[in-house]
């Protein structure tokens, strides 16, 4: 038996279109989940604050300059995308004309006066709006607007293939479905270490590129098909030198344990912010017990430091606020939880300790704690409890480096794109 839920009572009992409530459950979700102070910019932000972001927007609109089209020349297909990391340039090293994502372009950039006007509207009520607004009859008339201006603007520039990171916020989704309804490709290309795995979530796109086959694998368990999984590697580690990783407890980095501030498709969690916070007191206590006095402490960009501020005693766990790959080249350990950061470490030479407490294998946020941070794979050693920890912190216990090559493989290679967005 299903939880109630409002999006999904919405969705099946409302009246309201089903199609664009689904396009919206990202944005809905935000309305009731991402409250509370420990978010750096939580969904109640006061109506002046609001106001602000909405002058900023505009200031920043009148003083660019009017830039033409940022579509990179050349190629043989045309390739909308807003993929992280150097993937854009890869493309344009295999001879697609990338371009920008339409809702990320300025006016003179997109060269559509009328389809900047609906992005921009709908960007105004989706950063402003209140969950009324999103579900009214106006803002539904906007999008099928703007999903039409779109579809029209994607037919006229010739785009074969889409990109995106992910495909919860309401722009990716609004395109994938675009993409589906024109007959033209859809892909995803990872943009993080997952951090939960389901058969709904990044499975809306006709094709999922991921870093490794580990990753492939954990996809495939849930029940994505293998054959609309393709292992791509990373564009920002095309080789990889991995040694030995470094070990001691002189500078160590510890990463907090963040919450989500919107629902996966799959099932509703619910967690516990306090928990946050008992992470953090129960791996001081781990530290403590091994010796170790201070330890430098890196939020999720999502969270407040001045809410963690008000638990945590800072000359116990100092501030990190330096880029990520300056805190990594100091730190001569890193500790923590489920995240990306577990391969940047090793990628910068320091070993990753995984700490994941957790009761009939949920963590401390209420989610199923996945691989390779459960435990279960073969030279990454994972600690459950505060002794184990401790023990792992005396012992020195290190990720084998050898098992990085399963979720990034080498060398980056895109190549086959070519064929499957000819098929289309």
């Amino acid at each position: 038996m299903q939880n109630f839920y409002l999006v999904r009572w919405l969705k099946e009992n409302s009246g309201l279109d089903p199609d664009i409530i689904d396009s919206l459950k990202f944005e809905l979700d935000k309305r009731i989940y991402y409250y509370g102070a420990q978010f750096a910019y939580p969904a109640e932000r006061s109506s002046l604050a609001r106001r602000l972001g909405d002058v900023k927007s505009a200031i920043k609109e009148t003083i660019q300059p009017l830039k033409r089209s940022r579509v990179r020349a050349g190629g043989a297909a045309k390739i909308s995308s807003n993929a992280y990391f150097s993937f854009n340039a890869a493309l344009s090293e295999q001879g697609f004309g990338v371009m920008p994502a339409p809702w990320n372009m300025l006016r003179g950039e997109l060269g559509d006066a009328a389809l900047y006007g609906r992005i921009k509207r709908a960007r105004s009520v989706l950063d402003t709006g209140d969950f009324k607004d999103l579900i009214g009859a106006e803002f539904a008339a906007d999008v099928k607007e703007l999903k039409a201006g779109l579809a029209d603007y994607y037919r006229r520039m010739g785009t074969a293939a889409l990109i995106v990171p992910y495909d919860l916020p309401f722009f990716e989704r609004l395109a994938i479905k675009i993409f589906k309804e024109l007959k033209r490709p859809s892909f995803i290309s990872l943009h993080g270490l997952p951090g939960r795995y389901n058969s709904l979530d990044d499975n809306r796109t006709d094709h999922l590129l991921v870093w490794g086959d580990k990753i492939k694998e954990y996809y495939s368990r849930v029940g994505i098909p293998p054959e609309k999984i393709h292992v791509t590697g990373h564009p920002s580690y095309r080789t990889l030198t991995v040694n030995a990783p470094r070990f001691s407890s002189d500078r160590i980095l510890v990463v907090s344990k963040s919450m989500a501030g919107a629902q996966h498709s799959a099932e509703e969690i619910l967690s516990d912010r306090g928990n946050s916070v008992l992470y953090l007191y129960s791996l001081q206590r781990a530290l403590k017990k091994a010796g170790v006095r201070q330890a430098r402490l890196r939020l999720h960009p999502s969270e407040s430091a001045r809410w963690y501020g008000r638990f945590l005693d800072e000359k116990l766990f100092v501030p990190d606020k330096a880029p990520l790959p300056v805190s990594l080249a100091k730190a001569s350990l890193v500790i923590g939880p489920t995240s990306t950061v577990f391969l940047e470490s090793l990628l910068a030479g320091v070993n990753y300790l995984v700490y994941e407490p957790a009761i009939n294998g949920l963590d401390t946020v209420n989610y199923p704690v996945v691989p390779p941070f459960d435990g279960t794979e073969r030279g990454i050693p994972a600690a459950r409890t505060e002794e184990e920890l401790e023990k792992m912190l005396r012992d020195k216990t290190c990720v084998d480096p050898a098992v990085i090559g399963g979720y990034i493989k080498t060398p980056f290679d895109i190549s086959f794109l070519a064929d499957l967005v000819a098929k289309n």
